[in-house]
């Protein structure tokens, strides 16, 4: 009896053993679970991205045009997999070309092993599949819309393809990566702005504007568009008209500051780091500290009545004054308060907003920056330069919602050590280890002669 009693239990051990495994494998199979163990999770889509694909209001497809490779197969799903945790509607196809040809050629496919990102109707052929390409391209589809940005010309203005230090031509590639179109364009030429246009851009202008043109501007602000007006130190423009309409003043004289440079190892007086940007919507992103050179103040003229909302963007620490006298003529750079020398912190960058009613109320915004080198080739590769850049084109082009997403960058790729850590290593490896080794061998040699 008690034989069988045990057999029983031993029985009824595995049976409830087989109905458990069994239950976990069912669970498994309807219910995925998987977590990223990596330092920095390297391996999960950065916040950003996230956001963007939650917002997606239209299915995203990826169609893969790759030969019959089961590994590469599994590659494409574990990739898509990362993107569909986040958005339901994102799907993957994978394609041979060689059996569908027709269709590798409709949509724009030359070679084998290419994707091509679809979001609704719009579509497009993926050089890489990397996170930053497949974003940007998701940005590019959202923006087809097929609105212009405007770059005026014929005033000396900042070059938009100029490989100079001083041009535009690495902002112009990016904003181009990322669905922009960017047309230079000459006012007198047309006596007019395209009908098209997302938001103007006056990049700095080192001759004076026509008459006619500041009306040509005007008149486009009085309709609604939106702007862009980078402007420098002591330049005359002949844009007066234009500060008043906007009821903002840009003083004479340009930033200084010393104090601020040791942490930058930057000796020039007129290059102004920025890291506060205030409570305006178009900041909120931004995390990067940005720089800038031969800077000016711009600020609301409190004479005028208001007529906008204004937000200061760019706001310098109280180490940064306006220098009202030239470099040449001042003896030293340090603020003068007994001179016309305006004392920081100081706004270089304000945004201007308005609701414009109508048949199609919008919100009216224009962005006045006392400066055009962050944008230019020789700082746009610093720090925060880039990303500022592409925050304001958002803004001004109402895709405030298409988010800037930083390259990843792996957090535990440098071994960072202090110079005690590093001596210990380097006499240990140096005179530690090889005396070891040779008493080891000597000690080990000298038993073994005597045995």
């Amino acid at each position: 009896m008690k034989k069988l009693f045990l057999r029983l239990n031993k029985l009824s051990s595995s049976l409830l053993f087989l109905v458990l495994t069994g239950v976990v494998a069912w669970l498994s199979y309807q219910h995925s679970f998987s977590f990223d163990a990596t330092h920095g999770n390297r391996n999960t889509l950065a916040e950003p991205t996230q956001q963007l694909l939650k917002g997606l209001q239209q299915p995203l497809t990826f169609t893969a045009y790759v030969p019959d490779e089961p590994e590469l197969h599994q590659q494409l799903r574990e990739l898509v997999a990362k993107y569909q945790k986040f958005n339901d509607a994102i799907s993957l196809e994978i394609i041979n070309p060689d059996l569908e040809p027709a269709r590798a050629q409709a949509d724009g496919v030359e070679d084998q092993r290419q994707v091509v990102l679809k979001l609704g109707k719009q579509l497009e052929v993926l050089g890489s599949v990397s996170e930053q390409s497949v974003v940007n391209a998701i940005q590019r589809l959202q923006r087809n819309d097929n609105r212009l940005v405007i770059f005026i010309e014929g005033h000396k203005e900042a070059d938009l393809y100029s490989e100079k230090s001083s041009g535009l031509q690495d902002i112009a590639t990016e904003l181009h990566r990322k669905g922009y179109k960017l047309q230079p364009h000459a006012l007198l030429s047309t006596n007019s702005l395209p009908q098209n246009t997302s938001f103007v851009v006056i990049a700095a202008p080192k001759q004076a504007y026509l008459p006619k043109e500041v009306s040509i501007i005007e008149a486009y602000i009085q309709q609604g568009g939106n702007l862009l007006w980078l402007e420098e130190p002591d330049k005359k423009t002949g844009l007066a008209s234009l500060q008043k309409m906007l009821t903002i003043t840009i003083p004479k004289g340009r930033l200084l500051s010393i104090d601020d440079k040791p942490m930058l190892s930057i000796n020039s007086p007129s290059i102004i780091p920025i890291t506060r940007y205030g409570e305006a919507e178009l900041m909120q992103q931004q995390q990067g500290q940005t720089l800038f050179s031969s800077a000016t103040l711009v600020q609301r003229d409190l004479a005028e009545k208001p007529i906008w909302d204004f937000d200061s963007i760019l706001t310098t620490s109280n180490k940064v004054w306006l220098e009202t006298n030239t470099l040449a003529a001042s003896k030293n750079t340090k603020f003068d308060p007994d001179s016309t020398d305006i004392a920081g912190p100081v706004s270089l960058g304000i945004a201007l907003s308005r609701e414009i009613k109508g048949e199609d109320s919008k919100q009216q915004r224009i962005v006045v920056i006392g400066d055009s080198s962050f944008m230019q080739n020789g700082f746009i590769g610093y720090a925060g330069n880039l990303e500022l850049t592409e925050h304001l084109f958002n803004w001004l082009s109402a895709n405030e919602h298409l988010l800037v997403i930083p390259a990843k960058v792996a957090p535990d790729t440098k071994l960072e050590m202090q110079d005690w850590q590093l001596y210990t290593l380097g006499i240990f490896f140096l005179f530690v280890l090889p005396i070891g080794l040779m008493t080891t061998g000597i000690v080990r040699w000298v038993r073994r002669k005597k045995s």
